[in-house]
């Protein structure tokens, strides 16, 4: 995802961590301004962490690059930076902390997810689609396959209604995090989940609802969609999870 300049600008002084995708623990730690933090992905030098992230390249991997703390004056984010080395340490030690502390809207958050809510543009329907909330399950930092198996099921759609939705939009906190393709829809606890498992299957939860298989949609209805503002799409005081649009709908 291509980080707007005005993103970058909007951080002041910050301090970053790249994190490992494969066990989330944070393997560098730097302070910079404007798009500091993405530098390391075209450095050369021979160094510990120019060998972790080619390795990470190597398999099809990428760093996530955190932003742990934002909006400071250069000294803070000196001060902060040495402090959560100190803390980490170098090795593979990892943070045990239970409770993020004060300031946590200024704190730890991947920067695309900062970029999502920066300026989102409104969601205009080209297609007909389902839109579902996964506003308590969601959180920052999901796999794309993590986001699947969230999004999938379980619903409690018209069977008909649902044979002419082309495309299923996860929705959290107004905004559009996943767009996937149904292939198939099944009752809801008839296929695996595998990424986000699922011990509940013979809950009532599950009792006349459906759960789909399907792909992550084509990259151009992922740049129509993904990360467009949807908040206007259900009512004030509409507490569904789901809801359908169609083209030209209000």
């Amino acid at each position: 995802m291509d980080i707007h300049n005005s993103v970058w600008d909007s951080l002041d002084f910050y301090v970053y961590g790249y994190v490992d995708p494969r066990d989330e623990s944070i393997r560098y730690i730097g302070k910079g301004t404007g798009n500091r933090a993405i530098a390391h992905m075209k450095d050369k030098s021979d160094s510990e962490k120019t060998r972790w992230i080619n390795l990470l390249k190597q398999i099809g991997l990428r760093p996530r690059i955190d932003i742990l703390a934002r909006n400071l004056s250069e000294k803070q984010s000196l001060r902060i930076e040495r402090t959560l080395i100190d803390t980490i340490g170098i090795g593979e030690n990892r943070l045990t902390n239970k409770v993020r502390g004060q300031g946590v809207s200024t704190g730890r958050e991947p920067i695309e997810e900062i970029a999502l809510r920066h300026n989102p543009r409104k969601l205009e329907i080209h297609h007909e689609v389902l839109l579902v909330r996964l506003n308590k399950h969601f959180r920052p930092g999901l796999s794309n396959l993590q986001l699947y198996d969230l999004t999938r099921g379980v619903w409690g759609v018209n069977r008909k209604r649902i044979q002419s939705v082309e495309f299923v939009l996860a929705l959290a906190n107004g905004l559009v995090r996943g767009v996937f393709t149904p292939e198939s829809w099944h009752p809801a606890g008839s296929t695996q989940y595998v990424h986000v498992p699922r011990d509940d299957v013979d809950s009532d939860e599950f009792v006349g609802r459906w759960e789909f298989l399907g792909s992550p949609a084509p990259h151009k209805i992922q740049e129509l969609y993904l990360g467009r503002d949807a908040s206007s799409s259900f009512k004030h005081g509409n507490a569904n999870s789901f809801g359908y649009k169609s083209p030209g709908d209000d």
